[in-house]
């Protein structure tokens, strides 16, 4: 994608190629859905700490995977969508036992397990503010490289299919 970018940017001028250039890099294939992607962007966007997906923590023999993890400080952000609870009564009673099972024992091995649900993502910046918040005992400022990813979304990436949207339609 690095080498798309480099192509476009000698064709054309308006590209902002160095935020598409640090975009790109902070991209990760680890996140399931764009639910997660818009998550780990916006905490890529204030965290001092390195910021991983798909974060493998054992615990008790049992072996989780952290949807988002700042694994420096035990904590983990976790995306709740409906995919994961299956499609009919036994398994959404099959994926609540489990659930519960697997927040006890993280909790337990000492990690903070955070939530994000879809409704959160009506407000980016609340969001931000939210994340910069829970960040806030652990380092004193947003790291230049970190906040040089942040920008509101603009009203293009809004559209009539999309799950959440930047601006009022």
């Amino acid at each position: 994608m690095l080498e798309c970018l480099d192509l476009y940017r000698q064709q054309k001028e308006c590209v902002p190629y160095k935020r598409a250039q640090r975009l790109i890099a902070a991209a990760d294939p680890g996140c399931d859905n764009p639910a997660e992607a818009a998550l780990l962007w916006v905490l890529k966007s204030v965290s001092a700490f390195e910021v991983v997906t798909q974060f493998e923590i054992v615990v008790n023999g049992r072996r989780y995977f952290a949807d988002i993890a700042i694994p420096g400080l035990m904590i983990i952000f976790e995306f709740d969508g409906i995919g994961k609870l299956g499609k009919d009564d036994t398994e959404f009673a099959r994926a609540k036992r489990d659930w519960i099972q697997r927040e006890n024992d993280l909790r337990s091995a000492g990690w903070r397990i955070h939530r994000v649900s879809w409704r959160d993502y009506e407000d980016f910046a609340a969001l931000r503010a939210w994340a910069i918040k829970l960040l806030r005992p652990h380092q004193v400022a947003i790291p230049e490289h970190a906040e040089a990813l942040w920008a509101l979304p603009t009203e293009a990436c809004d559209g009539p299919s999309r799950r959440f949207h930047v601006h009022a339609r």
